[in-house]
């Protein structure tokens, strides 16, 4: 993964670590994705098309949990990470196109920690070229997400809120709070079926917090590329990402998300979050497992 000067200094644009640093951050990734894809690997049993093939996805599931358990020795991380990378190849192709973008994500995080070189003179630079490559895909990931808001324009009048408000009770419950109740009451009862809407927003809370949304995504994580912002723009760009994480419960994806924001800070706050990640993803599938237990059924 040796790169050219001038390739070398961009990627340090996010900060650079001393060696020792650097491989306990990996490390810790390392086992923060093989956990998160692990987790996902049982909660998507009961959603199609997964629940459509139990045993084999099933299977799926034990092996990915096998790769998190031996994958947490860096004796084993490596062939953990390779084994997982073929498994989850394996469910995305079976799945296509039913995919979850962050499944994308594990894929490529994978990659880089299968590109550093197990041994030898090339492992400091590889760390530290894999941990770069990580850092800059978390805060142009961010940034993304908010240029696409601003492209599609459905964020600048709040339609895009209002019609989850309106189809999403996890939206409904937090950014319900922002809508008056006979605004609320008529997204709601506008549905989802072909030809529904408008899905005008007239809550003036709703359209400042849909574009606050879209301008703090662009900004704040432009901090992360000097040093003396950095520590803020990350405290408050993973502020951010929790507080959206809050209403679309993409439990993974903002577990994924939240450990690549902090391989920003000067030590390793991925080792002291992953406690934190694995106590809401095991919550998370529990309070799943309890909901479908009361219903009796699957979730498609």
């Amino acid at each position: 993964m040796a790169g050219g000067s001038i390739s070398e200094r961009a990627l340090d644009w996010t900060g650079v670590d001393e060696p020792e640093l650097a491989s306990s951050k990996l490390r810790s990734i390392r086992r923060l994705v093989l956990i998160s894809i692990a987790c996902e690997g049982w909660y998507v049993l009961g959603f199609v098309p997964y629940s459509s093939s139990p045993f084999a996805y099933g299977l799926v599931a034990i092996a990915l949990l096998g790769c998190a358990i031996a994958g947490w020795r860096d004796r084993f991380g490596r062939i953990a990470c390779a084994l997982a990378f073929v498994l989850l190849c394996g469910v995305v192709v079976s799945a296509f196109p039913d995919n979850a973008n962050h499944q994308y994500l594990a894929l490529i995080l994978l990659g880089l920690l299968l590109l550093v070189s197990p041994s030898g003179p090339e492992v400091e630079a590889d760390t530290r070229a894999a941990l770069s490559s990580m850092r800059w895909i978390a805060l142009v990931g961010v940034v993304w997400a908010g240029v696409m808001k601003l492209y599609y324009g459905y964020w600048l009048g709040g339609e895009f809120l209002a019609f989850r408000v309106a189809s999403d009770p996890g939206f409904t419950r937090t950014l319900g709070l922002l809508v008056p109740e006979e605004e609320l009451a008529r997204l709601v009862s506008l549905g989802i079926d072909v030809g529904a809407g408008p899905f005008r927003a007239d809550a003036p809370l709703l359209v400042l917090v849909s574009n606050l949304t879209w301008i703090l995504e662009i900004v704040l994580p432009l901090g992360l590329l000097w040093s003396r912002t950095r520590v803020a723009s990350m405290i408050a760009t993973i502020a951010l990402f929790v507080a959206i994480q809050i209403g679309a419960r993409e439990m993974f994806f903002g577990g994924l998300m939240v450990g690549l924001l902090l391989l920003f800070d000067r030590r390793d706050r991925v080792a002291s979050a992953l406690p934190w990640i694995f106590c809401l993803y095991v919550g998370w599938l529990l309070r799943f497992d309890i909901q479908r237990w009361i219903g009796g059924g699957q979730v498609g």
